[in-house]
């Protein structure tokens, strides 16, 4: 928007006037949050960097776990109510792991349990599509931001059971916590936008050929820019459409400047909203109070504990996935998660 952020002389009409203070605005709300997403992104590079090792010895403690829990229900001394839980519990994790990633000894795992599972009146819920359904679309291996929030709230789950006792909670929920996925990336002001896009260039509503073309062409960027999840590009073309022509907007007429006002300012509340939005998960996620700038020490410290968190993590699940392996110990536990 710099490039129309042009500054309002003294005695110009009221609209125009509006024009131009709007237009710096949104140029200045844009830099700032161009600021905290290149910060934002910085930090899942590095996260990516720093985690990756250690989700990846994460998730082999989890198939580790599925697979003892697998080989248990087979063994052919657990009861009727015990087996029922532990085929839950396999289920859980299998689906768990299955939307972290495809593979073929998982889903034959999920099918054994989910098969062995009939006789119990399953509901539709017990496959790992519906239960990927059953909330907000997985992000991938690559959203390290996403598979860390799930691994601290495991984290802190882990922490309080240990205050508490020696039991451990269920570990099929646990692990459903860290893996559930995270919502829709797409934020609110996103998609609101890009419903007023799709529906000012819908082609059936266009009647003249060369403008349908038009429409349709810049429908396809519309579409890109969502798919990117980039409402800055958004709020450009919804200037393209609207067809404010930077050079000549001088010249129209104050109900013409009036109508391009209102869209102006509704760009800059949607740009205002999606700052604020940016801004507070970002400091959410790196313990910043209000004021604090993400500097790269900051950044580095936060990355640091969330890596010694995760560490103990992996430690809090290798001694219980040791544990389970006495007999007695895996009774216990087994029946704990009727709780």
């Amino acid at each position: 928007m710099s490039e129309v952020a042009l500054t309002a002389d003294r005695g110009q009409p009221p609209q125009l006037a509006e024009f131009h203070r709007l237009t710096d605005a949104i140029g200045a709300q844009r830099a700032v949050l161009q600021r905290w997403q290149q910060a934002s992104q910085d930090f899942q590079q590095q996260q990516a960097q720093a985690l990756a090792p250690l989700l990846a010895s994460q998730r082999a403690i989890d198939l580790e776990l599925l697979r003892f829990l697998d080989q248990a229900a087979h063994a052919g001394d657990l009861g009727r109510n015990d087996l029922r839980i532990l085929h839950a519990l396999v289920r859980d994790l299998a689906a768990s792991l299955l939307r972290q990633g495809e593979e073929p000894e998982l889903r034959a795992i999920f099918a054994r349990h989910q098969d062995s599972a009939d006789a119990d009146e399953p509901g539709p819920a017990d496959t790992p599509e519906a239960a990927a359904q059953a909330s907000a679309p997985a992000p991938s291996d690559d959203d390290w931001m996403a598979q860390w929030e799930r691994m601290e709230a495991a984290q802190s789950d882990a922490a309080r059971q240990r205050a508490r006792q020696r039991s451990q909670h269920k570990a099929a929920s646990r692990r459903r916590r860290m893996a559930a996925p995270a919502p829709d990336d797409a934020s609110q002001t996103i998609r609101t936008v890009y419903r007023k896009l799709a529906s000012a260039l819908h082609p059936d509503r266009e009647p003249d050929t060369q403008e349908r073309l038009r429409k349709t062409a810049l429908m396809q960027r519309v579409n890109v820019a969502y798919t990117a999840r980039n409402l800055l590009e958004l709020l450009q073309l919804q200037l393209e459409i609207e067809q404010i022509d930077m050079r000549s907007i001088a010249a129209m007429g104050e109900v013409a400047l009036a109508r391009h006002n209102r869209v102006l300012a509704e760009q800059l509340d949607e740009l205002r909203q999606e700052t604020a939005d940016t801004e507070r998960g970002f400091r959410t996620l790196l313990g910043l109070g209000h004021g604090a700038e993400p500097t790269p020490v900051r950044i580095t410290r936060a990355i640091r504990e969330q890596s010694r968190a995760l560490q103990q993590n992996i430690a809090y699940y290798r001694c219980e996935l040791d544990e389970l392996q006495d007999p007695r110990f895996f009774r216990q536990w087994l029946r704990e998660q009727r709780a």
